[in-house]
Parts: C-alpha cells; structure tokens; sequence
C-alpha cells in the first residue's frame, strides 16, 4: 500500500512538471494554421486569428532571413460592399517612408477617413461610405491560381499602386486578373476601386 501511495506522489508531481513546462514550449513553438475560421471584425476584432498568426510568422521569417519565403496561396484582392479592400497572398508593402514590411494579409482602407492609413479603422461605417465594390476592368493576363509575389507602393498623397500578379474581384461574382494598377485610397474616384487623380483635385492627405 506504502508503495502505491509513493507512486501517485510522484505522477502528481511529474504532471505539475509538465504543465508548467508546456507554456515555455507553446512560446518555443509556432504554427500558423491555413484553415483557421476568420474573426467576426464586426465586434471590434482588428484581424483574424489567421491573420494575427500569419503576419507574426512574416516577421519572425523576416528577422532571420530576410524576404520571408513565398507561401502556397494566390493574391487576392476582395472590393467589400461600402468598406476596405482586403488582400491575402505573398505580400510586400513599401510605405512612403521607403520602409518595407512582408505580410500576409492587408485591410486597406478606400473611404479616404482612416485615422490609421493605409489600413482601414472602420471610419467608412462614420462616412457612410456607399461604394458597392462593382468595378468595370478586364484581366490583363489569364487567371490562375498559382502563388506570386506582388508588392503594394504607398504613394503620398495618392493611391497604392501595386505590381505583380493579384485577382480582383467582389461579392457580385466580377474577377480580373492585373499585373499592375492604383488603386483609390480618397474615396472621390469615379473609377473605383482603381484611381483617376481625383485626390489631386480633393486635396487628399495620408498624413496629418
């Protein structure tokens, strides 16, 4: 009996090893799941989980080697109905500053009020921002599925210009395949999502 007492002693004593173990390992280690659901942003959620764990992943790939290595998922550039564009894929961002940050994902703000450019704060909920996401443009290339890099250049004052290979497409089933283009970050195109330099005429700024 002496015996079997000692030896529940100490599995108790190996599982309270283990748990506080485990955290430092979970800290060790990191896996960035593809098929995670997406976070409902309507709650004041900035990112997905996915997201969240994909653009820390870029990061740690970034500080070890660089340009992190291209994953295996297509650009995609999705025109919500009245809010941002949001854009998954291998993806290089050059901010005005010259600076460069690698992401995996990017809600870009295209009402023109964001308090955080280029990326969206809900400001277009305030602005009732009404653009349906419809856009008349053809692909330049033919469509496929196959993962690219494509790199988004902030300009001042202006549009994200973007060069490589990105899908466009919405809710009402529209797709185009562009290999470079502008898109409108002011709100005040008539050719959205794309821009036609009226920032220029609105005075638009991207910073304060």
């Amino acid at each position: 009996m002496e015996d079997t007492r000692k030896s529940a002693a100490a599995a108790a004593i190996d599982v309270r090893q283990d748990a506080k173990q485990k955290p430092q390992e979970d800290r060790e280690t990191f896996v960035a799941f593809m098929n995670e659901p997406v976070a409902d942003t309507s709650q004041g959620q900035d990112d997905s989980v996915t997201g969240k764990a994909l653009d820390r992943w870029f990061r740690e790939r970034q500080k070890q080697q660089g340009s992190p290595r291209m994953l295996e998922i297509p650009n995609e550039a999705v025109i919500t109905n009245g809010g941002p564009i949001h854009i998954t894929g291998n993806l290089t961002l050059v901010r005005e500053d010259g600076s460069v940050e690698y992401a995996n994902h990017l809600s870009l703000c295209r009402c023109g009020h964001s308090s955080t450019k280029p990326t969206c704060d809900d400001a277009h909920l305030d602005r009732e921002f009404l653009h349906s996401g419809k856009f008349s443009s053809v692909s330049e290339v033919p469509p496929t599925d196959r993962p690219s890099k494509v790199t988004f250049t902030l300009v001042r004052n202006g549009p994200v210009t973007f060069r490589g290979r990105v899908k466009l497409l919405n809710q009402f089933g529209q797709e185009c395949m562009k290999m470079r283009g502008a898109l409108c970050r002011c709100g005040q195109s008539a050719n959205k999502p794309f821009c036609d330099g009226s920032h220029e005429r609105s005075g638009f700024k991207t910073s304060r």
